[in-house]
């Protein structure tokens, strides 16, 4: 399975974050770990540009230090990432660009150069917007853990 994530990944794995927050990262991390699944991430990107900036910002934060450079370990892992360049990103169907918010257009564009064109996110309102495409399979990272690790 090919799937593609927004910064939620990052976002909660600061050590700001909430304590649920980190428990479904480290879910997630689990999962994508000891299932042969891969994830998708666009290069250059918001989300890559989000993760070196974190990355930087916290250097002093052993703990989040740590759990960046995990991070990074399984980003530059060919068996468990698949990055794609700008020049291999798939275009949107027009009637899918058109409903897509703008923020959010590199993502859908990530998952269409995908096999499963599948998305975890912890966005509703993105969920809500995208739910009537059914090429696409958009979940929430509750529901995504929830269906495929019965947690």
């Amino acid at each position: 399975m090919e799937i593609v994530v927004n910064e939620w990944l990052l976002e909660y794995s600061l050590t700001s974050s909430q304590k649920e927050e980190k428990e479904l990262v480290t879910k997630f991390v689990t999962f994508w770990l000891e299932k042969c699944h891969k994830i998708l991430v666009r290069r250059p990107s918001p989300f890559f540009n989000k993760f070196y900036r974190y990355f930087k910002a916290n250097e002093n934060d052993q703990d989040c230090r740590k759990r960046f450079k995990t991070l990074n370990a399984l980003f530059y892992n060919m068996d468990k990432t698949t990055i794609v360049d700008d020049l291999d990103v798939q275009l949107l169907p027009k009637e899918i660009e058109q409903v897509v918010p703008r923020d959010d257009k590199y993502l859908l564009e990530l998952a269409y150069s995908s096999i499963d064109k599948i998305i975890i996110t912890t966005d509703i309102k993105l969920k809500e917007k995208l739910k009537d495409i059914e090429s696409l399979k958009i979940f929430l990272l509750d529901e995504f853990l929830s269906k495929f690790q019965g947690i």
